[in-house]
C-alpha cells in the first residue's frame, strides 16, 4: 500500500532519518515504534505531505509518488499527536465543514457526517462545542474527521497519548474497527502495549534509523523469552546448567536471584524445581512483553 526506500531527512545538519525502508500491505495495521526522538514523527510529516524528504523515494500503489501533491493527500487520513478541529464548533459542525473541503457534495456528506458520529460514540453530544469534550471525545473526534473522506490509508500519530485508561481501551476499540474493515493503518507509538495490542506488524526505529521489524511475536522471541526468577543458594551452578543444558534453556545469577529464560518455559519448569528440589524459594513465572523485549534491546543498542 505504501512503502518507502532509502528515506532520509535532515534539519540544519542533523540527521533525523536515516536511509529508512519500510512497507505497509493493503488492510494491514503498521506500528512503528522508538523512544521520543526517535524520527517517528518526521515520517509521518513526510508520508502525509506535511514536509519534504532530503532524499529517498515513497511509493504508493507500488508507484513513486511526491506526498505534497494534493492528488495523494486526497487518499490518505491523519491523526495527529493532538486534537485537530475548531473547538468552537460542534462535532457536527466540524465533520460538515471538512466534508465540503474534500469535495463531498452536502447530501452525501450528511450521511457520512451521521455515520461517522454513531461510529466515534458522539451521537448524544454531536451539538456540543468541541473544546468543551474530554480529552477522550477529542481525539475519537479527530479519528472521525480522518476517516471522513474515506481514505485508503490512515496516519495515527501516538492517537493516544496522554488519554487515561479508559479512553485509551476506547479508541483501540475503534482502531480494531478500523483494522476489521481491511483499512490499512500506519500507527506510531512509544505505548510498548498498544503496539503489540493493535499492530500486526512493527518496526524498531532509533535514531533515524529501522534497527529490527516483524510481528509483534517475532519481536519478543528474538530479544526476550519467558523468565523464572527464583532465590537459588550457591552450589547448586552444576545441576541448574544440566538441567537447562537437557531443556535447551539459558539461566544467569545476580547475587541469590537466578533467571532462567527459554522457548516453553511453562512446560519445563516441573523438571526444574524437580530436579533442584528443596533448594527453590521465591519463585516467579513471567511471560515477556514487548515492553520487556524493547528495553533490553535498546540496552544492547547502548
Amino acid at each position: 500500500m505504501i512503502a518507502v526506500r532509502g528515506l532520509s531527512k535532515e534539519f540544519d545538519g542533523v540527521k533525523a532519518l536515516r536511509s529508512v525502508d519500510l512497507e505497509v500491505a493493503r488492510g494491514e495495521a503498521f506500528g512503528l515504534i522508538g523512544p521520543n526522538g526517535a524520527g517517528k514523527t518526521t515520517l509521518i510529516r513526510i508520508l502525509t505531505g506535511q514536509t519534504p524528504p532530503s532524499s529517498g523515494e515513497v511509493l504508493f500503489d507500488g508507484e513513486e509518488i511526491d506526498p505534497l501533491q494534493p492528488g495523494y493527500r486526497l487518499r490518505i487520513g491523519l491523526v495527529p499527536q493532538e486534537p485537530a478541529f475548531y473547538g468552537r464548533l460542534t462535532a457536527r459542525e466540524n465533520l460538515a465543514l471538512l466534508a465540503r473541503l474534500y469535495g463531498i457534495d452536502r447530501q452525501s456528506a450528511s450521511g457520512r457526517v451521521e455515520w461517522l458520529l454513531s461510529w466515534a460514540g458522539l451521537e448524544e453530544h454531536a451539538d456540543r462545542q468541541a473544546r468543551h469534550y474530554s480529552r477522550g471525545m477529542q481525539q475519537r473526534l479527530s479519528l472521525a474527521m480522518g476517516l471522513v473522506h474515506r481514505p485508503d490509508i490512515i496516519y495515527l500519530d501516538e492517537p493516544t497519548s496522554g488519554l487515561d485508561p479508559e479512553a485509551r481501551v476506547s479508541l483501540w476499540g475503534l482502531i480494531d474497527l478500523l483494522a476489521g474493515e481491511g483499512r490499512s493503518i500506519f500507527l506510531t507509538t512509544h505505548d510498548m502495549e498498544e503496539a503489540d495490542r493493535i499492530c500486526d506488524r512493527l518496526a524498531i526505529l532509533v535514531e533515524g534509523s529501522v534497527r529490527e521489524r516483524g510481528t509483534p511475536q517475532h519481536i519478543k522471541g528474538l530479544l526476550g523469552a519467558d523468565r523464572v526468577e527464583m532465590r537459588l543458594p550457591a552450589g547448586s551452578e552444576g545441576e541448574l546448567e544440566a538441567v537447562c543444558g537437557r531443556l535447551g534453556l539459558s539461566w544467569r545469577r545476580e547475587g541469590e536471584i537466578v533467571t532462567v529464560t527459554g522457548p516453553e518455559l511453562p512446560d519445563k519448569l516441573p523438571e526444574i524445581v524437580s530436579t533442584l528440589a528443596g533448594r527453590v524459594s521465591d519463585l516467579h513465572y513471567r511471560e515477556v512483553t514487548l515492553e520487556d523485549a524493547f528495553l533490553r534491546f535498546m540496552r544492547g543498542v547502548d
